[in-house]
């Protein structure tokens, strides 16, 4: 039943490149034992984009909120999977007006995850790269609420473009290393004003609100 299930939904999944249909079911398979995900996709229809979820070595999600207007009028979601898993990036409508990007790291708990834990936005702000005017702040998101920052943040040399980053972590028991999940959106402002209005940076954060409810980091600190 399990195989079945999963033929499905890798029936809806159109590679990227020249893939057979052999190789979509086989990258399909290897997603769901939670080794690796598909290198490249493209998501088909509506169904899929609820159901499917990205399960790596390092961490798991679901796909964003989707609507049928993402099929029918920007050609679907599309993305492909880097560095054996540990980087995922969606995009919809070739990645041009919505774009998520989520990669993992790993590294030693430092003063600056000790600043994160404690809420010291001062200090993270005198060590992170980041204007006066840009938005600074600490949440919780994911499965075991973990503690994230949260920029958000424009470019002069961009101006229809518009950026979220989130940077969510979990440390081992003993706090000597991290791993971290960076979730960055960006959006840029569709050149046909018949779109504008329905895809916006706002609609982007809240359909990304399904990665974050949804966001899993697994054990394992090894880099």
């Amino acid at each position: 039943m399990k195989y079945i299930v999963w033929l499905i939904l890798s029936l809806s999944f159109i590679g990227c490149s020249s893939k057979s249909l052999e190789n979509a079911i086989e990258n399909a398979m290897i997603s769901s034992s939670g080794n690796k995900p598909p290198e490249s996709f493209r998501v088909a229809n509506l169904q899929t984009m609820k159901d499917y979820v990205f399960n790596t070595k390092d961490f798991s999600f679901s796909l964003p909120s989707a609507k049928e207007s993402d099929f029918t009028k920007m050609g679907g979601w599309d993305g492909m999977s880097m560095r054996d898993g540990k980087t995922i990036v969606l995009g919809l409508k070739d990645s041009i007006v919505y774009h998520v990007e989520l990669t993992v790291s790993t590294m030693a708990y430092t003063e600056r995850e000790r600043a994160i834990e404690s809420g010291d936005i001062r200090y993270l702000r005198s060590v992170i790269k980041i204007d006066n005017t840009d938005k600074f702040y600490i949440k919780k998101f994911g499965k075991e609420q973990y503690i994230c920052t949260v920029m958000e943040y424009t470019n002069a040399q961009y101006p229809n473009k518009q950026y979220v980053g989130y940077e969510c972590y979990k440390h081992n028991n003993n706090k000597t290393q991290s791993k971290s999940i960076h979730i960055r959106l960006t959006y840029n402002k569709p050149n046909d004003p018949r779109l504008v209005e329905e895809y916006t940076y706002e609609d982007l954060k809240i359909r990304s609100q399904r990665i974050l409810d949804s966001l899993y980091i697994k054990d394992g600190w090894e880099k």
